[in-house]
């Protein structure tokens, strides 16, 4: 397809061109502005890089073949996420926002370093955090991968589609750093929704009533179901509600605004772009599976095959006008890549500045673990694993752990124990749990990670200070 390759051309030259622009910007050689644009982003653009930033490639691929299969308890879930993440920005975020101005944070995990007074004990969190994205990040580029060659017929290969997205994260990261990345989210945020908004006015006007009608008549438009059982429902939401807290490469986000009045706008910009784009994607699989229910359509998708769920966007692009095929799988390669470059710019300043690394080498080393972690995102990625819901999921489960981490350092509740011993007692559950075969546990292993990490940490935080007290 001409018009594909013609396509990736034009937008790779917009985002690098205006990743080149926003270097006139940027304070050459200071690793503050490189990592976290000395705090002087607009409400827009932090809105926008933080939208860009949460909705990945997960959505227009995962969330779609998850809605087509299941239904509108898809909806449910990620409404959940979003509704959770939009409080924890407007009350634990605002403090977060004071506490990176007042103390000059420029990492999520200087937060824990300040409250236990150790680098060594936050080199811990940094290579578990790096190890537990891996998977996520890989979403980012098999996402747009799988859209790219499955509409191509053939023009552009996966694994040159995944190359190209290694390359799109390296341009924008390396060039101007948070400055380059949050400009060139501005713009793939404002291609993901004009894109999503034109597919789903597609999709619509072909889906007659009748295609609604088979929804209903196959359980599909019940919250609950053969699917969303409510052990299902909290095992994938449970990850997801503590987002904003586990994941860095949004904590990180908070501390770009300038201003209080700047943050506020982030939060409500965030809330209308997130509420938009939710509904179009959840509303794109539960059409196409309409009509498939009515024989309109054939996507080739096994219901009993998971990794098939995959294959719902790019099969129903291939019955789209070819410019909105390719409009559509664009606006995927650009919500992924603003996802990944935020995910190993975070990355490479956590190790710059919450390890051992010298001031004066910061930059040069967070610039050398941006190649890096891109690297191994990237031959991750090669090997085309399983279905990005999935692998989503995963890499947010083995994330929980850092919830009390981060939840009770803001609040000052902090102890070098519980941080250990929550981290030797919850990334070890999570990795286990997440990846043991066939094992069913009476609640979701989700919630036994949150609740055994929570538990740990107040715990040993609790029985430290009633220790403390009486030997005072």
């Amino acid at each position: 397809m001409a018009e594909l390759v013609v396509a990736l051309v034009v937008y790779l030259a917009i985002v690098t061109a205006v990743s080149i622009y926003s270097r006139l910007y940027a304070r050459t050689g200071d690793p503050v502005d490189y990592f976290i644009a000395s705090r002087g982003l607009s409400g827009f653009t932090s809105a926008m890089t933080y939208a860009a930033t949460t909705y990945s490639a997960f959505m227009m691929v995962g969330l779609v073949g998850l809605s087509y299969a299941t239904g509108v308890g898809a909806l449910a879930f990620e409404l959940a996420y979003l509704i959770s993440t939009v409080a924890i920005l407007a009350t634990l975020g605002t403090k977060v926002w004071e506490l990176s101005r007042g103390r000059g944070y420029v990492t999520p995990t200087q937060l824990l370093r300040d409250r236990l007074g150790s680098h060594w004990a936050t080199v811990v969190a940094v290579v578990l955090t790096a190890v537990a994205l891996i998977p996520y990040s890989s979403v980012q580029m098999v996402g747009p991968a799988s859209i790219i060659a499955g509409i191509g017929g053939g023009s552009v290969d996966y694994r040159v589609a995944v190359t190209i997205a290694f390359a799109v994260t390296l341009v924008t990261t390396l060039v101007a750093g948070v400055r380059s990345v949050a400009w060139s989210d501005a713009v793939q945020g404002f291609i993901m929704l004009t894109s999503a908004l034109a597919f789903i006015v597609w999709l619509a006007t072909r889906t007659p009533p009748e295609a609604v009608a088979r929804l209903a008549d196959a359980e599909l438009l019940s919250p609950l179901n053969r699917f969303w059982t409510p052990y299902t429902f909290f095992a994938y939401t449970t990850p997801w509600i503590f987002f904003a807290i586990t994941n860095p490469q949004v904590f990180q986000r908070l501390y770009l605004p300038r201003s209080r009045r700047d943050y506020v706008r982030m939060v409500v910009y965030f809330a209308v772009f997130g509420l938009l784009y939710t509904v179009i994607t959840v509303l794109v699989g539960l059409l196409a599976r309409g009509l498939v229910e009515l024989g309109t359509l054939s996507l080739g998708v096994d219901l009993r095959d998971r990794s098939t769920w995959n294959r719902v966007t790019p099969s129903l692009l291939n019955y789209t006008h070819p410019a909105l095929a390719v409009a559509v799988a664009v606006s995927i390669l650009a919500a992924a890549t603003s996802t990944i470059n935020s995910i190993v710019l975070t990355i490479a300043s956590m190790v710059s500045y919450d390890t051992v690394i010298p001031e004066r080498y910061r930059l040069a080393v967070g610039k050398a673990m941006v190649v890096l972690f891109s690297l191994v995102v990237y031959l991750f990625a090669l090997s085309t694993p399983a279905f990005v819901v999935d692998l989503a999921v995963a890499s947010s489960t083995l994330l929980l752990p850092l919830l009390p981490l981060y939840l009770f350092s803001v609040y000052g509740l902090t102890s070098r124990y519980a941080y250990l011993s929550t981290l030797a007692v919850g990334f070890p559950l999570a990795l286990g749990l997440t990846y043991a075969k066939g094992l069913q546990l009476p609640v979701p292993k989700e919630v036994v990670v949150a609740v055994a990490s929570v538990t740990t940490y107040l715990a040993v935080a609790l029985l430290e200070r009633a220790v403390v007290g009486r030997r005072s």
